[in-house]
């Protein structure tokens, strides 16, 4: 239960960004609105990303289901860092889109590592070669 809602946290996140990043800000740059009102929805879409990576965190600490020696582990916390420097970036703006291409990049790479588990268990794991075991 734990593995579908850290993945649907991910889409959260990681549609956000690049919804915000890749739709919304050039058709807000096409029609002349976007360092006045488009910036706020590079922001909420920031916003939801951090609040998803600090309940992905929160729900693996709590499980114990977090490693620090694995990539997607340390990628999630890189992201989550990223996005929590993003907001001390605020009167640079130009700055917090290079940060957000940085997180759109980083999320696609996140992606691609590890496509079916966010966070790779080992109590999972252990679980399910239990399992195995008892079929065979």
């Amino acid at each position: 239960m734990l593995r579908q809602y850290l993945i649907l946290f991910r889409t959260f996140w990681l549609g956000s960004l690049w919804s915000s990043a890749y739709i919304a800000r050039p058709v807000l740059e096409k029609n002349s609105y976007f360092p006045f009102h488009g910036i706020d929805v590079l922001h909420t879409s920031v916003a939801i990303g951090a609040l998803c990576g600090l309940l992905m965190l929160i729900m693996t600490l709590l499980k114990r289901a977090f490693n620090w020696r694995q990539l997607p582990q340390q990628l999630m916390v890189i992201m989550l860092l990223m996005s929590l420097m993003y907001f001390a970036l605020m009167p640079w703006w130009k700055l917090q889109m290079m940060l957000l291409h940085a997180l759109s990049a980083l999320g696609l790479v996140w992606v691609l590592l590890a496509p079916a588990n966010v966070i790779f268990s080992v109590a999972e794991t252990r679980d399910q070669k239990a399992i195995k075991g008892a079929e065979d």
